[in-house]
């Protein structure tokens, strides 16, 4: 490939780009650097110093083009900066990554100051006979926390104000590809996909939003669930998962650590509900349901990952991914890292060694 602007330096097959900016956002110039090494087979290895942080978008397109972020420590020895593994070279992102996975290193701060977090990563399907709306689930479910996107943007700087219209002509224009965008707000972030299948848009949603802390709002639960039947009013969920997080108050990720993410729920939409298996114990131990939209199911995890764990071993994840053309259905799939077959121990050891969900 023709030598790109922002390329350093080229180990093996990794593309290295380094970054002293305090922030690295997601740039056009980058962006295109990002898909062309992906399109070729090379691993793009982002180096950055200890104090650097990544926009919500930038993290999300790493992990989607199967780029690595490594930080340099003063001693000269580099660490993931998403997991916080200790990596023995850049070699190590393509031989074993990009995402390293294992025991942080003691380098590998733990954050302090954290606010917590919701994040949704949700798969819908629009009717065929009704208007595409893209970006109605998120401002439903934004809606229950009182907080929602002002901006949107396909790269960084996001400077477009935030208009659901403008946003569904742009994935139209790019139909029947993918097309991916970007939102922000106040406490918000969100990554958006739609791609046509079988003349039915398909859309994903994986936003994170910031939540007053324990026990200021004991509702919350149920005003999640409510704007689940709302989504359902207008389009149809697929499956979705739901988890309570802690991460920075302003959505930048860090190289550091913020504790084990908790599943709370997950959403199977009516439709997708007919391809669970339903023998023996049903509900699976540790989970409750509700029923929403003529069939579908919320399902509340009453001890996080085992429960969670116990609910995907039900899932004929073949038929899933054939109703949404292999959108992502995983709640880490946000960030890229996981395909559609890597679901179990994947999503369970990404997340326990240090996964910043979907921010």
């Amino acid at each position: 490939m023709v030598r790109h602007p922002l390329i350093d330096d080229v180990v093996g097959p990794a593309i290295v780009v380094r970054s002293a900016s305090p922030v690295v956002w997601l740039t056009d110039s980058l962006g295109s650097l990002l898909r062309r090494a992906s399109a070729s087979g090379r691993t793009v290895v982002l180096r950055t110093g200890r104090e650097a942080s990544l926009s919500p978008a930038l993290r999300h397109a790493l992990g989607a083009h199967g780029a690595a972020w490594a930080v340099d420590e003063q001693d000269g020895s580099l660490r993931d900066g998403r997991t916080g593994v200790r990596a023995a070279g850049v070699e190590d992102f393509v031989h074993a990554g990009p995402e390293l996975v294992g025991p942080p290193s003691p380098a590998h701060p733990v954050a302090s100051g954290s606010v917590r977090q919701i994040s949704i990563d949700l798969t819908l399907r629009h009717h065929a006979d009704r208007a595409v709306d893209l970006g109605s689930a998120i401002e439903a479910l934004c809606d229950t926390v009182g907080t929602c996107p002002t901006r949107w943007g396909t790269s960084e700087p996001l400077t477009v104000p935030w208009d659901r219209w403008v946003v569904t002509q742009y994935a139209k224009h790019d139909a029947p590809d993918v097309s991916t965008s970007y939102a922000v707000g106040d406490g918000f972030s969100a990554t958006m996909t739609a791609h046509l299948l079988d003349g039915v848009v398909v859309e994903t949603m994986s936003a994170v939003l910031t939540i007053p802390e324990d026990g200021a709002d004991p509702a919350l639960a149920a005003k999640l669930l409510d704007a689940v039947h709302r989504v359902a009013a207008e389009v149809e969920p697929v499956f979705g998962v739901v988890m309570q997080r802690r991460g920075d108050a302003d959505h930048l990720v860090r190289a550091v650590a913020h504790g084990e993410p908790s599943p709370l729920a997950v959403v199977v939409g009516p439709e997708a509900a007919g391809f669970l298996d339903r023998t023996g114990e049903w509900p699976p131990a540790r989970t409750s349901t509700s029923v929403f939209g003529g069939g579908g199911l919320v399902v509340r995890l009453e001890d996080g990952w085992e429960a969670l764990e116990a609910f995907l071993d039900r899932i004929d994840e073949d038929r899933f991914l054939q109703l949404v053309g292999g959108a992502p259905l995983d709640p880490a799939h946000d960030e890229g890292t996981l395909d559609g077959h890597d679901r179990g121990a994947h999503a369970h050891s990404a997340h326990r060694t240090g996964g910043q969900g979907a921010a």
